[in-house]
């Protein structure tokens, strides 16, 4: 049997300090038919200078701005010619028969569409031992992180594949399309296309006798308050396009709601900037509601009208939800920083069409958990000099203690009144935004028709 001709894709962002060692690791290889393509994602330093001036055999190819993972990889699947393509990050060390190792253990079982390999921490300790999805919400991890290298092992199935030693079948490609790139600009592209593959009749294994060395998140930090963000979008994109409504109903909700219970008690950490993002996360996913709906249909994940219902009271729920347990929880000035880094971590990810929506429902987040403060204690006053004024004062005092058993459930129910007031308007007040954008983009469309049909008939005018 021939070889096949295989294409390592190296997707390089801000990988300076790497990419000549990740590139002569590849030129080691033990394989003897292998391109290298290196895609430089806008990178803001020197990554594609060295690749151009160092490594003249190496194809390059610069993209105009950063595409985000999903992108960038497929600007490199575009431009392979390989029947077997290699996905990788330009912060890892490939052992010299990573690549032959992985191609065999694909032509041994034509039934593997994807294939994954062993990725080591610096220091030999397993970083990727396999990709698990969490079947409730859908939180995407590595099997055996942290544990000791055992160099034997069998190849096994496995929900997904990283997109950092991720090889694929052209034919798979072929039949399920490209990354999706809508998980912008990071996380969860690796394990939709694995689930795709999976959905399609290929086999996604884990290839324990492959190694490459992962000197992970080199380029973007794992707890970056744009990367959080990413990631919680990107999972509800998974969830919203995979599970069955029955799983999103009966399963998803429930424990997504005991999850934000949680959050809320979080006072540090990632756990209070999400709870102050989470209703941004749902918010973003109901602008792709007609997008996630097509996907649904195309996967057989639900037809087309139940999707959309199903979708829809699922995130709204979930949003009024998280909304109703952070009432009263933006007036804290250590949650009003949160709400400064949700708002950074936005302008890093968020569409530029979707960047004015956002700041727009920030804002009513922050202006909408108002509270009427509450009725503070009655005081004894000072008694003043003299007989007439003592009467007076003792008459104020007991009108005052007598008002407060009156005055004090009045001013606790205006409240409850207020904060469900404000809450409505909150939700009022994002749903317009929604309706807002959901006509530009029908506009958009009306007019893109309106356009091709008038081309059309220029061109029957001409025939």
């Amino acid at each position: 049997m021939p070889l096949p001709l295989v294409s390592v894709i190296v997707l390089g962002w801000g990988g300076e300090p790497y990419v000549a060692r990740c590139l002569n690791a590849l030129l080691r290889q033990t394989y003897p038919r292998c391109e290298i393509i290196v895609v430089d994602n806008a990178s803001p330093d020197r990554t594609a200078a060295i690749v151009e001036n160092e490594f003249p055999q190496v194809k390059l190819i610069r993209t105009p701005r950063n595409l985000g993972v999903a992108g960038g990889n497929n600007v490199g699947f575009r431009a392979a010619m390989g029947d077997i393509l290699i996905l990788t990050n330009v912060d890892t060390e490939p052992y010299p028969n990573w690549v032959e190792v992985l191609v065999r253990a694909m032509q041994a079982d034509a039934t593997i569409g994807i294939a994954s390999s062993k990725l080591l921490y610096p220091d030999g300790t397993i970083q990727y031992g396999g990709g698990c999805i969490d079947p409730g919400q859908g939180f995407a991890h590595h099997a055996a992180v942290g544990k000791r290298d055992e160099p034997n092992g069998d190849i096994r199935d496995v929900d997904f594949a990283t997109g950092a030693c991720l090889a694929i079948r052209r034919a798979v490609l072929e039949q399920i399309g490209l990354e999706d790139e809508a998980y912008f600009p990071i996380d969860y592209e690796d394990s939709d296309i694995s689930y795709r593959a999976r959905l399609a009749g290929w086999r996604v294994v884990y290839v324990p006798q492959a190694v490459s060395i992962h000197y992970e998140s080199s380029t973007v930090k794992p707890l970056a308050p744009h990367r959080v963000l990413s990631s919680q979008v990107g999972r509800l994109r998974f969830v919203a396009k995979f599970w069955p409504d029955e799983q999103l109903v009966n399963t998803f909700v429930h424990k997504e709601t005991r999850w934000l219970s949680e959050l809320t008690t979080s006072t540090e950490g990632v756990g209070l900037f999400l709870s102050t993002a989470m209703p941004l996360v749902y918010f973003k996913t109901l602008l792709d509601l007609d997008d996630l709906v097509a996907w649904r249909t195309r996967l057989a994940a639900g037809d087309a009208d139940r999707s959309r219902a199903t979708l829809m009271s699922v995130l709204t729920q979930l949003r009024a939800v998280c909304l109703q347990q952070t009432t009263g929880l933006y007036n804290t000035e250590q949650t009003r920083t949160e709400m400064e880094a949700v708002r950074h971590a936005l302008n890093a990810w968020l569409p530029e069409e979707h960047i004015d929506v956002g700041n727009a429902v920030l804002l009513a987040m922050q202006s909408a958990q108002l509270r009427v403060n509450p009725h503070f204690p009655i005081a004894w006053p000072q008694w003043p000099p003299g007989v007439w004024p003592k009467v007076v004062a003792a008459a104020q005092k007991l009108t005052r203690r007598l008002l407060r058993w009156f005055i004090n459930p009045l001013v606790a129910q205006q409240n409850e009144i207020n904060a469900s007031l404000l809450h409505s308007l909150q939700l009022l007040s994002q749903e317009l935004a929604l309706l807002r954008h959901q006509s530009l983009t029908q506009e958009q469309t009306l007019h893109a028709r309106i356009s091709a049909l008038e081309q059309m008939l220029e061109q029957l005018q001409r025939d």
